[in-house]
Parts: structure tokens; sequence; C-alpha cells
């Protein structure tokens, strides 16, 4: 049996690479490396959160390994995003041997012995918490880039101090360059950390079978555990949470913890069980009990720039998210951080056009148009992917004018280091469509102008550009098509739910269209409030005969939150008021 390995490029990956690799021939399976860019590798100087957070290092891996290019990925178990995907497995957790933070500082002293103002380089709000909990008189600013490049900067002086999971320092070689070794006690370590995660397809069986033979089945229930305790608080990349579990004596004995990312605040929850995902789930209850879904709220508005919900407007209340399911931990997270229970119930999938010719055919001749304008964020990702296979020198300046349809999508663009020239104020087709016109000072007469789209898109920001004049290639780049659902995947609405948040057009038609088979879903629609992100997609619900009782201001995930959050805050003063008129 012959398997190819997909890895990041880094050499902290293709050590851990090498590792699986070897314990496999081991057990009869040869293995050839495969090397693969993410988009955490590409932008090595901006904090995680900022270029896409959970899934910065893995999405692209888990794309090969979606389409065969790849037969298992293998990643530092932290990295993944802590929900599976259907169609993708871990079929082994192996290989840890440390979890433990390092210090390293530029002359070798420790923690207690930094001067107050010493600069610590740390992206990681975990990291910051718990070290401003430690030494409230430090500053923590930002730090990107690998390993190597993290100790090079602090031997340069551009910072006094890092920290960084000391598995990755010892398996490059590098001991010597570390200052101190962090009590768990002081610096509780990522869930995941120090672990390695060999991904494949669920319905891959042969190669599942091969995994299993190097699966550490002790180490998987403690991963399970620590990863379920974030799992169960909705927190993602952006939440200031540590999980550590050990297996003492055939029992599972799980820390986590939770803080204010100044350090101020810290809610700590310590339990033992038989069960990983029941025990994760109790300690995670008993830490949202004592606030932590504060704590992590605020991390989350601090990273994404969101308004504050309403204090416990959303609190208990179950919330349907009806995005891909790789596409909704972002939005899962902000909701479980207000203390919702988020179901997801995935109504589309999106995946390339299967006939690229005219997309590659724009690409080509990129330089003659422009505006190069995007509507979504799944616009950038796709017209990225056929970019660097028509044009493998990439984006260069002589490319056309950027401009976003909102802030999602501008950030999509900026992750792969592209500018954006504008974006308008408010995220609608027509204001995108007038805030260009008013920038030209000629108008749109004549420019040239491309839009890549989804294939079953609307096209009301061409129609509006072409009446000023602009001659718009309206591009098929990606298209959406609709989950066909099995009993199983409604089980989330036999609970009911309260509301029902739709991020795309194409989700409110998939809803439609299902409905009118399954009554629960009927019923769902009737009894639950319905939000919806902007006013594209509420046309298209109103247009199926769907009630929208909520629209985001801002047309953005945190903006849908806020929102759904008002909307309840007021629906529960309006039932208190009548309560009390009646009484």
């Amino acid at each position: 049996m012959t398997l190819l390995l997909g890895t990041r490029s880094s050499r902290l990956a293709l050590w851990q690479a090498r590792r699986v690799a070897d314990l496999l021939r081991g057990h009869g399976v040869e293995c050839h490396v495969v090397s693969i860019e993410t988009r955490g590798d590409q932008i090595p100087d901006r904090p995680l959160p900022e270029i896409g957070g959970d899934g910065a290092f893995t999405e692209r891996i888990e794309g090969a390994l979606r389409a065969s290019r790849i037969d298992i990925a293998v990643h530092s178990l932290k990295d993944l995003p802590v929900q599976d995907p259907d169609e993708l497995c871990v079929g082994a957790v192996l290989g840890r041997e440390e979890v433990r933070e390092v210090l390293i500082t530029r002359d070798g002293r420790g923690l207690a012995a930094l001067p107050g103002g010493a600069v610590v380089g740390s992206s990681s709000t975990r990291r910051q918490a718990q070290i401003l909990a430690l030494r409230p008189d430090l500053v923590v600013r930002p730090i990107r880039g690998n390993v190597e490049t993290r100790i090079r900067k602090v031997e340069t002086g551009e910072y006094d101090a890092t920290l960084l999971a000391g598995v990755g320092v010892a398996r490059l070689g590098l001991q010597e360059k570390i200052s101190a070794w962090m009590d768990v006690a002081d610096v509780l370590p990522a869930p995941g950390q120090g672990a390695i995660a060999v991904q494949c397809r669920t319905a891959d069986e042969a190669t599942r079978t091969a995994l299993a033979a190097v699966d550490d089945a002790v180490l998987r229930a403690e991963t399970e555990a620590e990863r379920g305790f974030l799992r169960a608080l909705g927190g993602g990349c952006s939440a200031p949470v540590g999980a550590f579990a050990q297996t003492r004596d055939g029992r599972l004995r799980l820390r986590g913890r939770v803080s204010a990312l100044d350090g101020t605040r810290v809610v700590n929850v310590i339990g033992e069980g038989d069960d990983p995902s029941a025990l994760a789930a109790a300690l995670a209850a008993r830490a949202l009990g004592e606030g932590a879904a504060e704590l992590i709220a605020e991390a989350g508005r601090r990273v994404a720039g969101t308004q504050a919900v309403p204090t416990g407007a959303l609190r208990n209340l179950r919330v349907l998210v009806t995005r891909p399911r790789d596409q909704a931990d972002d939005l899962c997270s902000m909701l479980a951080a207000e203390g919702a229970v988020p179901l997801v119930v995935p109504m589309i999938r999106v995946s390339p056009v299967s006939d690229t010719t005219v997309l590659d055919a724009a690409i080509a001749r990129l330089e003659e148009y422009r505006w190069l304008i995007f509507a979504s964020a799944n616009g950038v990702e796709y017209f990225m992917r056929r970019l660097a296979a028509v044009r493998p020198s990439g984006w260069h300046p002589g490319s056309p004018r950027v401009a976003a349809v909102g802030p999602a999508t501008a950030a999509a663009l900026e992750r792969r280091a592209i500018g954006v020239d504008f974006v308008p104020a408010v995220h609608t087709a027509a204001a995108l469509a007038e805030g260009l016109v008013s920038r030209e000072p000629g108008g749109l007469e004549g420019a040239a102008v491309l839009m890549p789209r989804a294939l079953e898109g609307r096209e009301d920001a061409a129609l509006l550009l072409r009446r000023h004049g602009a001659q718009v290639d309206d591009v098929p780049a990606y298209r959406t098509e609709a989950c066909t659902l099995s009993p199983r995947d409604l089980v989330p609405l036999e609970g009911g739910v309260d509301a029902i948040l739709f991020s795309s057009s194409s989700a409110v038609g998939a809803w439609c269209s299902q409905a009118e088979r399954e009554p629960r879903m009927v019923d769902a629609t009737r009894r639950s409030v319905v939000a919806c992100i902007g006013p594209a997609t509420t046309a298209t619900a109103r247009e199926r005969g769907l009630r929208v009782d909520v629209e985001a201001p801002s047309h953005t995930a945190g903006g849908l939150v806020a929102a759904l959050g008002q909307h309840f805050a007021r629906a529960r003063g309006g039932a208190a008021g009548a309560e009390r008129r009646e009484t």
C-alpha cells in the first residue's frame, strides 16, 4: 500500500510528516510526502484571527484531501478546527511527548526576572491572557512566523521574549534556546497541543484501517476531552481557552481555563470521568456558569470588531445555522459565546465550476480590466485558485483595482495580501455600484469590469454597473449546490429551534425547496425567528414566501448575531412589560 501524505512545508511540519511516514512504513505502508502551502504560511506577519483563524493552516491541505490529490494529511492537532467535516476524519492521533510552553528570552532570564514593560511576542489570545495574569506589568504584542523566525525576532531585539510550544522547539533541536519551561498550572496549553493528527477521507476504509495501526487510543481520548471542552464552549482560534487532559489509573482528568484578554479574570475548572465527551461537556457547562461566555464573547468582539449583544439575550436559545459545515465555525463560535446553542444543518455546499474556460480567459487578460469586483469570500477563494493555475506569477501591481462588497470579502482578499481599493459603507450591490461610479471622475462609461461570482448567484451588481455604462464580464467562478438532507441531518429540529439564520440566497432556496417535502422544516420556519445576513438574502427569502424577522444592518456574521440578540432583547422586554401590565 502506498499513500500520498500532505503536509505544510515548514521544517516542523515536515518533521511531523516524516514521523508519521516512518511509523506507517513499520506497518508495511509506503508514504510519499507532498508539501502544500497554506494561508497561514503565505501571510506570516498577521495575527491568525485576522487571516481566517480556524483552518488557516489546514483548509488547503483538507481541500487536497477531499479532491484525492493526497491520501492522508498530517497536521498539528491544535491547528484543526474542533468541528470535523463529514467527509473527512482523524484516522490517527499520536506523538505527544510534551505539552508545556517554553519562554524564550534574549538574555536567558525567566518570566519573573523580566523587567516591567518588557515586550512579549504572542499572537495567541490564550497565551496573552495567561501571561498577563502572571505578569500584568508586561506588554504583549503580536508576533507571527515559524519557530525559528520567532526566536530570531527575540534574539535581534524586536521582542524581549516570546512563548512557544515546547514540543516544537524540541523537535527542531533548539532546546538550547529555551530560557524556561512553564508549569502547566501557570500556562495551560491549547487543546490538542503537542499531538499529531492524521486525517483521511471518511469513506476510505483501507486507509482508515492502515492508520488505526498507529493510533494512540489513550492520547485520542485525552485530546478528544480537550477539544470537546473548547467545542462545548463555542470557542475558536480567538478564544482565550486552555485545556489539558491526562489519564490516571484508567480515568481521565481534565483541566480547563478561560481567561480575560488582560488577565484580570480567570475561570478554572477541573474534573474526572470515563467518557471524554461527557467530561468535556460537564466542565464546559460549569465554566459557562462561572462567566466563561462573557470572557469568550469579549475576546471574539475585539478580534472581529463587532458590537456587543445585549446581555443574556441569546442565552439557551437554539439557533439553526444553514451555512456549509466547513464555513460555520465562526458564526457558531459567536453564537455560543453569547450563550446560544448553535445547531448546524448545512443547506448548501460550495465547489468550483466544472468549466473554467471563460474565467481562465478573463484571468489571462486581467490587466485589461479597470476594476475587479468580489461579492463574496467564496468568489475570492475560487478566483484565486484559478489565478494560481493560469498565472503562476500570481498577483502583481499591474492588476486592476479591487472592490469588495463587505468586510468579510475584503478580509478574504487581505489574507492573500491583495489590497482592497473600495468597500462600500453599506454592504449591498447598489451601494457598491454607486460608490464605484462616484469614485470615478468620468463615471464608469466604457470601463471594463470583471466580477467572479456564483453560477447561481443574483446579478444585481452587474446589472446596476451596466446601467452606468460599464462593460461587465460577469463570470461564474464557483457553484453552490443544495445538500440532500437525511433524517439524521434533521435531528436538531426535533428539540425545536428558536431562530434560523440564512447567510445567502442559495441557502434560502435550498431550505425552501426541501421544506416542500419535509413537514418538520415547515413547522420550524413557522415557529422560529428567521434572520438574514443582508438585503439580497432577505429579498430571496420573501420571494420564497418566508417571513423575515431580522436583517443584519452591517451584513456580516457578527452583525447578524448582534441583530438577533437585539431582536430577542426587545421581544423579552416587551413580554416583561406585558406581564407587568397584566399584574
